[in-house]
């Protein structure tokens, strides 16, 4: 089947959002047939073991219920002998239709899950639209709720007349039959052949419960395009995470800045990357990034670091190796433990007019200005 909004074609399973969705604009899966021909199914079961009883409760209630001359000559309110004559009828009637009417909505949680959707009590102004009303009536579904309707008249119908046909000798036989031995033949005859008739009810209820199935799992499939637009609305585009996630990082380095005055050296790229580190003696830890920052945060840094005598180094593959690998607050990557300890000793040890040491920067780490690898030594 094709989408009709991208032209591709729905191949994957839905998704929890969709499916979400789709029951809150009413597209539940369901299926009349097969809720109608479980509770016929049901109620000829409790015919068939209880009707002899409820029938016979009845037929003596009324009997003994038309005579009430002698409890109205004692006395007796007129609602206390309707309810002492009828009451075990009615009690009959609560067990019969109760389960009943709880028939399809256990159907309906099993088949198609239970779900409330008060949106569907709303108007909506195309339910009265004429056209709409035309293009319902003459629509494909419409055709095949016809052709599922015709259907079934003609298997019930077919299903009825083979039973009457084959006990067409017995029907006429119940003529001579004595009253009570008819009226029992009668009842048996009626039960068989509802058992017929829902049977067949529900085979074709079971059929459409399956094209339904179908129907509405070919309704829920989703497109790749569909997918990676439901991605992007659910989790936001990359390019605006990237921004974000740049915004972040700048609010980040422009509150680290007042750090810089407990560096121990700063090294930049000359200008536009800057890298305030800082090594603890007494926990012996790796060297820990206390500030880094691009383009104007890396002049604040620079101009921060000038006013406080802390070094400025320019080593620009370094700088860019601890921008692009550390954040700050953490400590540097481990393959950098090698470079930034010869800076640190150059630092401490040095004097103020010596020349920089050789800095070996790992091939894996080193960077252009963008943050892509660089394929050979610069």
């Amino acid at each position: 089947m094709s989408d009709q909004d991208s032209g591709q074609e729905k191949t994957e399973q839905p998704t929890e959002r969709r499916l979400r969705e789709s029951i809150e604009q009413g597209q539940i899966l369901t299926s009349r047939d097969l809720m109608m021909s479980v509770v016929l199914l049901a109620g000829t079961v409790q015919f068939y073991f209880i009707g002899r009883s409820f029938f016979n409760d009845i037929i003596g209630n009324f009997k003994t219920g038309l005579d009430i001359t002698g409890p109205l000559f004692r006395d007796i309110p007129l609602l206390a002998i309707v309810g002492d004559r009828f009451g075990s009828a009615v009690l009959f009637v609560l067990l019969f239709s109760v389960p009943l009417a709880l028939t399809p909505v256990i159907v309906q949680v099993l088949f198609g899950g239970f779900h409330l959707n008060f949106q569907n009590l709303a108007f909506k102004a195309s339910r009265i639209s004429p056209f709409g009303g035309l293009s319902r009536m003459f629509g494909m579904h419409s055709l095949i709720e016809l052709g599922k309707s015709i259907a079934k008249v003609i298997a019930i119908g077919a299903v009825g007349f083979w039973f009457l046909s084959a006990k067409l000798p017995e029907i006429i036989g119940l003529s001579s039959s004595p009253f009570e031995a008819a009226l029992e033949n009668t009842g048996s005859l009626f039960l068989l052949a509802m058992l017929f008739l829902v049977g067949a009810v529900a085979l074709l209820g079971a059929l459409d419960a399956f094209i339904q199935w179908r129907q509405h799992t070919q309704r829920m499939l989703m497109s790749k395009q569909e997918l990676k637009d439901e991605h992007k609305q659910t989790e936001g585009s990359p390019e605006v995470k990237s921004r974000i996630r740049k915004m972040q990082q700048e609010i980040a380095s422009r509150g680290s800045v007042a750090q810089v005055e407990q560096a121990q050296v700063v090294i930049v790229n000359p200008k536009r990357f800057a890298v305030a580190l800082r090594y603890d003696f007494e926990d012996g830890t790796a060297p820990k990034v206390l500030a880094k920052g691009t383009d104007a945060i890396a002049l604040s840094i620079r101009e921060k670091a000038e006013a406080q005598g802390v070094p400025v180094l320019t080593i620009p593959l370094l700088a860019r190796a601890l921008y692009f690998t550390s954040e700050i607050g953490a400590e540097i990557h481990s393959d950098l433990y090698r470079a930034v300890a010869t800076v640190l000793s150059f630092v401490f040890q040095a004097a103020p007019d010596a020349d920089l040491p050789e800095v070996e920067v790992p091939e894996q780490l080193r960077f252009d200005g963008n943050g892509r690898k660089l394929g050979v030594a610069s």
